[in-house]
């Protein structure tokens, strides 16, 4: 069992994550207090949660290694070059976690940054003048839109990961016709045809409410940040769009709304599960993958709810 985890305290609605020792039960202080300052930087919920687990990944692998925050900071440079690019390769071979998951060259650098800045608040924090002997001063020149040349130096480690480019997968026009046609509830079909239709999130379709998220008149839809959303799901971003729906969707979705007035009765969100333990009660991410995952055997497609987002923005750019 791992010695660190994360775990979160709640104020009310606010949820405060932390970074708690198993071996005692105890709160881990110094990065408990990262993850206060990112929140009070305005990160959101999720971000911070990334965090803390990106934390507890790189607090294990330095208990495993006999290592701590301060020892690493007392290393010559050349051992924390090779302190940082093994924990490089452990986090790019999947030993991080218990799934085995090996995240993508990309990823593994990123999770890598992410100890950097943690790295930077601890050395402000104590102000002792120590700094990380592998990370190089780099200039860049960039021009603003007037024109006007600016110079700007930044840390850089020059051990990180080879780049790897991003392929975004898509769905082709007929695969996805099929799979909202191996839908068999309305729940699921029009699930389907608003992300087709809006280009919007998994986690912004699951946080409509048909209550104040819907424009019937003029047959909108919108999509509104919440943090306290039941079903954790919500906007990325703190802003409010809104996009069009077809005539037909329009029509399915009404004919949903009055179908399923009774298994909403306790909510206000549009989206709820239809049977089992959480019926009734906001649907979930899990549960859209499960739903992906039925559509699947049925008819042989292999999908997710980001696919039909690519599929959206290439319908755009071919406008």
């Amino acid at each position: 069992m791992n010695r660190y985890i994360v775990d979160s305290v709640s104020n009310g609605t606010i949820v405060y994550f932390i970074i708690r020792d198993t071996s005692n039960n105890s709160i881990v202080p110094l990065p408990t207090k990262y993850l206060k300052f990112k929140k009070n930087l305005g990160r959101k919920k999720k971000t911070l949660k990334n965090i803390a687990l990106k934390l507890t990944w790189y607090l294990n692998y330095l208990e495993d290694n006999k290592l701590t925050i301060n020892k690493v900071l007392s290393l010559s440079a050349f051992e924390q070059q090779e302190h940082f690019t093994s924990y490089l390769h452990f986090i790019r071979a999947g030993r991080h976690t218990t799934s085995g998951k090996c995240p993508d060259n990309n990823t593994a650098n990123d999770y890598l940054r992410s100890i950097f800045d943690f790295y930077d608040f601890v050395i402000l924090e104590y102000d002792n003048g120590t700094a990380l002997k592998v990370l190089r001063d780099s200039t860049f020149v960039y021009t603003n839109s007037i024109g006007l040349r600016y110079a700007k130096t930044v840390k850089t480690f020059h051990g990180y990961l080879p780049r790897e480019e991003h392929h975004a997968k898509s769905i082709t026009e007929d695969d996805l016709h099929t799979l909202i046609s191996s839908a068999r509830t309305k729940r699921d079909k029009l699930l389907l045809l608003l992300l087709e239709e809006t280009g919007f999130r998994i986690g912004e379709i699951l946080g409509i409410k048909y209550t104040t998220d819907i424009d019937f008149e003029n047959k909108k839809v919108f999509v509104r940040y919440r943090e306290t959303n039941p079903n954790g799901a919500y906007a990325k971003y703190a802003e409010e769009r809104g996009a069009r729906i077809s005539n037909s969707t329009f029509d399915l979705l009404m004919i949903y709304l009055t179908d399923t007035t009774e298994l909403r009765k306790n909510t206000d969100y549009l989206f709820v599960s239809e049977s089992g333990p959480s019926k009734g009660k906001p649907l979930t991410l899990s549960g859209v993958n499960s739903l992906f995952e039925r559509l699947e055997k049925r008819c042989g497609i292999s999908g997710h709810s980001h696919m039909l987002r690519h599929y959206f923005a290439n319908e755009r750019r071919k406008a």
